[in-house]
């Protein structure tokens, strides 16, 4: 009988411990993190080109601006 009501009361102990409920974190908020916006970046194409009175020759290429760089969104 002794050997009864230790068991039912390590069970009732096991249970009433693991059914608990965890209090939530303050810190933590429901709303989702602020998205990062893509920077805005335009393609110019540089035609090739003589330089220095005809000494110098340049091939075409593409230049890189940035317009906007990266941001976060509200």
């Amino acid at each position: 009988m002794k050997r009864f009501t230790a068991l039912l009361g390590a069970c009732l102990l096991f249970a009433s411990c693991s059914s608990q409920q965890k209090k939530p974190d303050p810190n933590q908020t429901d709303a989702p993190p602020p998205k990062l916006l893509a920077p805005s970046v335009r393609k110019i194409w540089i035609p090739a080109q003589l330089k220095d009175g005809g000494q110098e020759w340049e091939a075409g290429h593409y230049l890189y601006r940035i317009d906007r760089n990266t941001s976060w969104s509200r």
